[in-house]
């Protein structure tokens, strides 16, 4: 089973930014939720954890391994995606224009790609998919949504459900 829980709530998120790769740490509210989190998976046979190592992440992961005390493996290609220039704008302040054209010419903004998310992301979960260990993911929205897509046979663009701070989905059974 495959697990995914994305991280606490950031001093970005508070303040409605685009948050990218910024490394916003947790707020209290943060933390109190991966403690819930941790307590609701502390009966939860988890083998191992993967964490993005952007801090919002790796510190969720960290509390919610109290109750485990297993590895937790840092992995790049768990960032969330690189937002460029609109890294740390608030996302009140993007047009509808300006965020559909930041979707359509990414690199024109110095941000990554859906296409290049998906390709990392997936290429991180094909090394996992297989195993017949229970696996926790701790990431990001945005990783969530290209995961899903990928496990559902959907498309780049395709609608999926958003995970919530420290909610815990399964990812694949």
């Amino acid at each position: 089973m495959i697990l995914f829980v994305r991280h606490g709530q950031t001093y970005a998120n508070l303040e409605g930014l685009i948050q990218g790769q910024l490394d916003s740490p947790l707020t209290e509210e943060g933390l109190m939720q991966a403690k819930t989190t941790a307590e609701k998976l502390k009966n939860t046979k988890i083998d191992i954890i993967y964490t993005s190592p952007l801090i919002r992440a790796s510190k969720t992961s960290e509390v919610i391994n109290v109750y485990h005390n297993i590895p937790i493996i840092q992995d790049e290609r768990l960032k969330e995606q690189n937002a460029g220039d609109a890294t740390g704008r608030k996302y009140s302040d993007a047009t509808k224009e300006e965020t559909e054209d930041f979707i359509k010419n990414p690199h024109k903004y110095h941000a990554e790609s859906f296409k290049d998310l998906y390709d990392r992301n997936v290429d991180f979960f094909k090394t996992i998919e297989n195993t017949d260990k229970n696996i926790l993911i701790v990431s990001h929205s945005g990783v969530w949504k290209m995961l899903r897509r990928y496990v559902l046979g959907l498309g780049i663009y395709d609608d999926v459900e958003t995970i919530e701070n420290c909610e815990v989905k399964v990812l694949k059974e």
